[in-house]
């Protein structure tokens, strides 16, 4: 799961190292220019500021470059620049640099589309919860939450004992923990903490969570819990557990559709 989401960190940021690269070819395809009127046309007839200049050729790539440390401050900074790079092209003047065009290129077009889709990735439960409207999560959730059995240990801010336990079901926005031993009548909704979830023998996850509802009787206890701080990193595992679940799902209700249209 974390090699995963390593690999699409590290496919956004080669994508913004070499997005002047891109956008280079883009302006190629489009224009047809040889390539010494071309950079002649974008370096030298630009007469740019250097904040301009150093907007299209410097910033992008240290994004990416500065991406690779996978902090939350530089998927923030990530998300900032793509900000500025959809304003200015939504406010662009008919034959501005770098364009030089009406209106700015295809290729430029689907290169800022394409940072804005990589920004959602990542801070899609930031989105959901405040964009899509906090009271709407548990319907998104619903339509992602996977069946699983994945072992977990539970720890209550306040309380000295664990939990343990095993994930019944997951979504992106959160778990149903099933505690293996009693003591269920300890947990509270609205309590909050840390669990623990080994993902398999050689990965551990640790999420903060929070009580969102409890269903105690004589046969098991179940807690459902909500995520809370997590970063966009995290977000990119969780989304690739719940992916790994689908797939699964998936091929094992496949035989089953073909027989019963055969």
């Amino acid at each position: 799961m974390f090699k995963n989401t390593n690999k699409i960190i590290l496919v956004l940021a080669l994508f913004l190292i070499c997005e002047p690269l891109l956008r280079l070819l883009s302006f190629k395809a489009s224009t047809g220019m040889g390539w010494e009127l071309l950079w002649d046309n974008i370096v030298e007839n630009g007469n740019v500021s250097f904040y301009r200049f150093s907007e299209f050729w410097i910033l992008t790539p240290l994004a990416g470059i500065f991406l690779l440390t996978v902090t939350r401050i530089s998927f923030f900074a990530y998300a900032l620049l793509t900000t500025h790079k959809f304003y200015s092209l939504v406010t662009y003047e008919a034959y501005e640099w770098p364009y030089f065009s009406e209106t700015p290129h295809l290729g430029a077009i689907l290169i800022i589309s394409v940072n804005i889709l990589f920004v959602l990735i990542l801070f899609w439960p930031i989105v959901k919860k405040y964009l899509l409207s906090y009271y709407l999560k548990d319907i998104w959730d619903a339509r992602g939450r996977f069946e699983c059995n994945y072992g977990a240990s539970l720890f209550i801010n306040g309380q000295r004992e664990n939990y343990r336990g095993y994930i019944k079901n997951i979504s992106t926005g959160g778990v149903l923990f099933n505690l293996y031993d009693g003591a269920g009548d300890k947990l509270r909704v609205n309590d909050q903490g840390l669990i623990v979830i080994e993902v398999n023998q050689k990965e551990y996850i640790s999420l903060e969570i929070r009580l969102v509802n409890t269903s105690i009787s004589e046969h098991c206890d179940y807690f459902g819990m909500e995520f809370s701080n997590l970063d966009p990193r995290m977000s990119l595992v969780i989304m690739n557990i719940v992916m790994d679940l689908r797939a699964k799902k998936m091929a094992k209700e496949k035989p089953k559709r073909i027989l019963e249209t055969s």
